[in-house]
């Protein structure tokens, strides 16, 4: 996979972008995100709204994840719609894009985020590979991957380390983030 990060592109700060090739046809792949009984095995949240230009979505979470969530960001708009080739929308303040392209027998797919805050950088870089890994499974068919902290620091120290020229250290979060604890929690005495 290969994952970037450019300033100051699309109105926002940030523009973080994921691509990778997948052994599926674009209508394959357009389907798994776009149906949200396929969405919902490997996206964040589950997404409720039709896939409409001007079509207003939500972003349903869990409710002990819903709480710390502003509600803004729990509400969204779809901008743009060309099947199965593009698929734009605002999730609160960022704006989100899928690009598939044929390539061969599969397609490439390109997942690119737009915002303004720099603690998103390697954080959702992290989220994002995770989320992509569990498209793939969804794709083959088989079963998700469970969300493992572990996993994911390891994934948020390699993107910190990549982009600390562009965000600064410690991935853009302040030194008192609690997700920097998160992947790092001593184990209990036996």
């Amino acid at each position: 996979m290969d994952t970037t990060l450019e300033t100051n592109t699309c109105g926002y700060n940030y523009r973080l972008s994921l691509e990778r090739r997948f052994d599926h046809s674009p209508e394959k792949v357009w389907r798994a995100i776009t149906q949200r009984d396929l969405l919902t095995h490997w996206f964040p949240c589950d997404v409720a709204g039709d896939w409409a230009v001007g079509a207003k979505l939500d972003f349903v979470f869990a409710p002990e994840q819903a709480a710390d969530i502003p509600d803004e960001d729990l509400h969204g708009e779809v901008l743009a719609v060309d099947a199965p080739r593009l698929l734009e929308f605002r999730w609160g303040t960022h704006s989100m894009k899928f690009e598939l392209t044929p390539d061969g027998d599969g397609c490439h797919f390109r997942l690119s985020e737009g915002f303004d805050d720099k603690s998103w950088c390697a954080r959702n870089a992290a989220g994002w590979e995770m989320c992509i890994e569990n498209l793939d499974l969804v794709l083959e068919g088989a079963s998700i991957a469970k969300f493992a902290a572990e996993v994911w620091r390891e994934k948020f120290d390699r993107f910190a380390e990549k982009f600390k020229d562009i965000v600064g250290p410690r991935g853009g979060l302040a030194e008192d983030d609690p997700l920097l604890k998160l992947g790092r929690e001593e184990e209990s005495p036996q």
